[in-house]
């Protein structure tokens, strides 16, 4: 008895599972759930693409936008300094060089001029030796700077020049020297007048590179031709040198000139978007740097929405077709369960409820009208075998 239990069992499950894998519900489930799966999340992922290449282009249109505006105001803060010093220069007389006090207290009297360079300013003879000095507290007097670039430039070439920036010798700090020659009524330079500005306190490119872009990004200033960052939103990276050429081709390519905007991995390890501007006045570029976990950031919610609407969608369409088979196949499954009841009751057959008027209603009318067809030919037939019993009785009747 129980082996003819666990074969029924085994029997019904063998059956059950043919059934679910021939079953029309199944299939045409399967086949429907996956045609909508393939299209819904094919255009998941390919929206989510096209939305990155966009959302990038039009961060990176607006960083390079923001760039633009703030390196033409760096632009010209660089070049009113530089005319500050050209004009002061051309006041300053052969006469004046040969009186240090005279050109101590001419310096003096130009307040004004002073703010512009947090580090004060000094003049040179043509030698380099520093003669005049404001602030006197700086110990510049006395000290020749022919070692520094600008100043250099200034007295043997007569051009105003922007140097590179160095560590200050008096105030250990990084310093940014600007240079315009003094000239004699020939045209002969006969000293310079030094501007200097000392980035370790507050300055004129704090304005830019003391804010942040954005909640987490920030600004550099960089000097290509030194491969130097002059200042930064992070101060630990004033006079940083630039990674060597070949580790960063966006940063190479800033380095050589190009303006735009790029995403890279940046010498911190942060992949970062990035754009660049030149400023042309003193040859440096400035950029700004937003993280991309920041700058994607809606766009990684709007993907993740989307792959939970996705996700709810299939659900929701295979419940769907499930139930739409079901219901619009209920007629064709009660009437198998029907002739399944007949056939092991060994009843005569019987019509099959039409419930529905449509092709599964044609269906179930088709099969009633081939069943009612042999109906009345097993009809005949039985007939037909009584008759022919008849005959064969009375036959052995007659003899």
């Amino acid at each position: 008895e129980v082996d003819v239990t666990t074969m029924k069992d085994l029997h019904q499950t063998t059956f059950g599972a043919i059934y679910l894998r021939r079953s029309l519900k199944t299939r045409v489930t399967i086949f429907t759930l996956a045609i909508f799966v393939i299209g819904i999340w094919s255009l998941t992922f390919y929206a989510g693409r096209i939305l990155y290449g966009d959302m990038q282009r039009l961060l990176g249109d607006q960083q390079f936008s923001t760039v633009a505006l703030i390196a033409t105001e760096i632009n010209q803060d660089l070049d009113e300094r530089l005319r500050a010093l050209e004009n002061i220069a051309e006041a300053i007389t052969p006469a004046m060089m040969g009186n240090k006090a005279a050109l101590q207290a001419f310096l003096e009297d130009r307040p004004v001029f002073q703010t512009l360079f947090n580090n004060g300013v000094f003049v040179t003879r043509s030698d380099g030796t520093a003669i005049a000095d404001v602030p006197h507290s700086t110990g510049r007097l006395g000290l020749n700077w022919m070692d520094r670039d600008h100043i250099a430039a200034a007295l043997k070439e007569g051009k105003a020049t922007i140097g590179r920036p160095v560590m200050g010798r008096a105030v250990q700090a990084p310093i940014i020297g600007m240079t315009a020659p003094i000239h004699d009524p020939q045209g002969k330079v006969i000293g310079a007048l030094i501007g200097s500005t000392d980035l370790g306190k507050p300055n004129f490119l704090d304005r830019i590179a003391g804010n942040k872009y954005g909640k987490t990004g920030g600004y550099l200033i960089v000097a290509p031709q030194h491969r130097l960052i002059v200042t930064a939103t992070d101060k630990s990276r004033i006079m940083e040198a630039s990674p060597a050429p070949g580790r960063f081709p966006l940063i190479d390519r800033f380095i050589q000139g190009y303006e735009g905007t790029g995403i890279l991995v940046n010498p911190l390890g942060a992949e970062v978007l990035q754009s660049a501007k030149g400023i042309p006045v003193a040859g440096w570029y400035v950029a700004a740097q937003l993280p991309v976990d920041e700058a994607f950031a809606p766009l990684k919610d709007m993907r993740r929405r989307m792959l939970l609407a996705a996700i709810f969608l299939t659900l929701l369409a295979g419940g769907l077709t499930r139930w739409m088979l079901r219901r619009l196949l209920s007629p064709m499954l009660a009437a198998a369960k029907t002739l399944a009841a007949l056939s092991d009751a060994n009843q005569p057959p019987q019509p099959l409820p039409v419930t529905r008027h449509d092709e599964v209603g044609e269906l179930i009318g088709g099969f009633n009208r081939m069943m009612e067809t042999l109906g009345k030919r097993e009809e005949a037939l039985r007939e037909s075998e009584e008759r022919y019993r008849d005959l064969v009785e009375n036959a052995n009747d007659l003899v």
